[in-house]
């Protein structure tokens, strides 16, 4: 099956895919584990700062490596790329999905440069996911009130997205309805009434960066209302691979990394297989031999 073609069968079937973000071997392992254990569809993403640390080839051929492995889809994200050359090269290193946030860019300059990303991606059969307001937070877990960083931003208006949408031919927006990345100590509230509108007036797919941080039933309602069909999760991955490491560590001798690194890949599965289940993509994974027959795994 193609993006596309994954991507619609989420949205018909009133399911999201989780967009992981993987710096590393161990993250995909854990990731890719879930997806195996729960029958389930993945995207597997990494930014700008993640495929610089683990190399554009390297994490091609991994994800490559694990598709052929296992047999069902694991679809590939350029998460986050702030410019139109690396947006570029996200295109000639073959990832199924290219996000380009222009979001800090004038409005009209965001336009023309989603624009062209879209036209080359397009050209090879690539999905291009735009972001029009500023998605704000750190993938980290902050100290501060949500509401406060909410405050600061600007969220998605309905009819701006609309005249964005038609202008560059996205095939997916990132919304700011209140989600923020990083985790906060009170969930961010969602404004799903805006999200109801935003999704009237697109022709789009959506997407929720912040899943992280999200109350579980506004994750629920946000995928009911028929458009959302990727959600990011980052924060929680990097703070279970961190904790349970540090736990692993403490007070022993072992230098053997395969003997280290099990427990926290088995993490990192843990809090992958949670989201599996809350956006409702378990079971879903086709095995592409049978396409014709939409035999799940």
């Amino acid at each position: 099956m193609t993006a596309q073609e994954i991507l619609n069968k989420a949205k018909s079937e009133g399911y999201a895919l989780g967009a992981f973000n993987a710096g590393d071997l161990e993250i995909v392992k854990g990731v890719v584990q879930a997806g195996v254990e729960l029958k389930s569809p993945l995207i597997v993403e990494a930014s700008p700062g993640e495929i610089k640390f683990f190399g554009h080839k390297n994490f091609d051929c991994v994800i490559e490596n694990f598709k052929k492995e296992m047999g069902f889809p694991i679809l590939t994200n350029l998460d986050h790329s702030l410019g139109l050359e690396e947006a570029q090269e996200g295109i000639e290193s073959g990832f199924d999905l290219i996000h380009f946030d222009g979001s800090s860019l004038p409005y009209e300059e965001n336009v023309k440069i989603t624009k062209v990303i879209v036209e080359q991606a397009h050209e090879k059969g690539i999905l291009v996911e735009g972001e029009v307001d500023k998605i704000l937070g750190e993938s980290i877990p902050h100290r501060e009130e949500a509401e406060s960083i909410q405050a600061s931003g600007s969220y998605t208006d309905p009819e701006k997205a609309a005249d964005f949408v038609n202008q560059t031919g996205v095939d997916i927006l990132a919304v700011f309805i209140g989600n923020l990345h990083g985790t906060y100590p009170q969930p961010p509230k969602l404004d799903l009434e805006r999200l109801k509108l935003i999704a009237e007036k697109l022709p789009c797919f959506l997407s929720l960066h912040g899943g992280s941080g999200l109350l579980e039933e506004d994750i629920k309602q946000a995928i009911a209302i028929g458009k959302v069909v990727k959600i990011n999760v980052n924060t929680e991955l990097r703070v279970a691979y961190r904790e349970t490491l540090e736990n692993v560590l403490k007070g022993s001798e072992e230098v053997a990394i395969y003997r280290i690194m099990p427990p926290v890949i088995a993490a990192v599965q843990k809090v992958v297989e949670g989201k599996i289940q809350l956006f409702g993509s378990a079971g879903k994974a086709v095995i592409p031999s049978e396409e014709s027959t939409t035999t799940q795994l």
